[in-house]
């Protein structure tokens, strides 16, 4: 077949993610090398179950199908969009803050965090042409996407240029942290 009488190449929406938990091992059965295909209007699993879902979780706190994902169009458009569903009875599902119950679904938006339990994954979907198929494209992710914040009451005002010295100020068990005030001109 030549070049000229080949079929136009359509670019295909595809669905990146990134993962991440404390035990990376969760996600050996991911295929993080190459880009998966999934027809538009198949419903993507995820969970423990390996016989229902098509990227399973190796984890026993995970439930046998933690959450899907599924495509849709809005009337009148031809761009692919995504919802997700949490399909747990047990654990509740983080999507940007909202969190979703067991059988609440909410739109995807371009790009999210989605949080159970220690899992965090941050999708971000690229567009394409393809209306009958879209791809995903796992990464693992290192480090957390984001982290809960311990907020420590300090006793002494912080300086906007100082350093911060540990010090024992009512927990000796504990170090706190309490600035240092310095002149600007010392900071090299």
């Amino acid at each position: 077949m030549s070049f000229e009488n080949a079929d136009t190449e359509e670019t295909i929406t595809c669905l990146n993610i990134n993962v991440y938990h404390p035990q990376a091992g969760v996600f050996k059965s991911l295929n993080c090398i190459e880009k998966q295909k999934y027809r538009a209007e198949e419903m993507v699993k995820f969970g423990r179950d390996s016989k229902v879902c098509h990227f399973p979780l190796i984890d026993k706190r995970a439930s046998r199908m933690q959450f899907a994902i599924q495509a849709f169009r809005h009337i009148e458009s031809s761009e692919l969009c995504f919802e997700i569903k949490n399909t747990s009875l047990k654990t509740k599902l983080s999507v940007n803050n909202a969190i979703l119950d067991h059988l609440n679904k909410i739109n995807l938006p371009r790009k999210c965090i989605l949080r159970f339990g220690e899992y965090q994954f941050y999708l971000e979907k690229d567009d394409g042409e393809a209306r009958e198929h879209f791809e995903i494209f796992f990464k693992l992710s290192l480090v957390p996407f984001c982290q809960e914040a311990s907020v420590e009451t300090l006793t002494h005002p912080v300086p906007e240029i100082g350093i911060l010295k540990n010090v024992n100020v009512l927990a000796p068990q504990r170090q706190l942290q309490t600035a240092v005030e310095t002149d600007e001109n010392e900071i090299k």
